[in-house]
């Protein structure tokens, strides 16, 4: 990896930092949200999984940035860089920090649910596929009307 400037290594870290500020900021706005994250083990591990995420994002940046600038002409055009530290930026964001926001999010909203019971754990099982199919069947909205009739045998 070619080494970075600083300003480089600036937007890498604000990369890295992403999930870090959006934890301090929903604790900030919602200070209940933190029982569910201290308190619970699903809580606490999404919390973690989303900041190692957020490092994973910000490695890649880099990694990016330093694979942009051992291109030729990449230093001397402007339009280039720009471009370059986008689409950088924009891959880190989607692979990285858009999991980890969505883990931040429903972390905690699941461990509550888990702690209240709501969620179903896996204990009715379907014997056949056919049950399977008219319990799909079932759920199915009424707007579709010419669903094929099911059977039993």
């Amino acid at each position: 990896m070619v080494r970075l400037k600083g300003p480089q290594w600036g937007l890498v870290a604000l990369v890295a930092g992403t999930p870090f500020f959006l934890a301090f900021l929903l604790a900030a706005v919602s200070p209940a949200l933190l029982e569910p994250v201290f308190g619970t083990v699903l809580g606490g591990a999404c919390w973690l999984l989303a900041a190692l995420l957020g490092l994973l994002g910000g490695a890649l940046f880099a990694g990016f940035l330093g694979s942009l600038a051992q291109v030729p002409g990449f230093a001397t055009s402007r339009p280039r860089q720009t471009l370059g530290f986008i689409c950088a930026a924009l891959v880190s964001v989607a692979l990285c920090i858009v999991p980890a926001t969505c883990l931040l999010l429903a972390g905690p909203a699941l461990a509550v649910r888990f702690e209240r019971g709501e969620v179903e754990t896996g204990g009715e099982r379907l014997r056949t596929p056919l049950d399977l199919a008219q319990r799909l069947r079932q759920q199915v909205p009424r707007v579709i009307p010419n669903l094929p009739r099911m059977e039993l045998r």
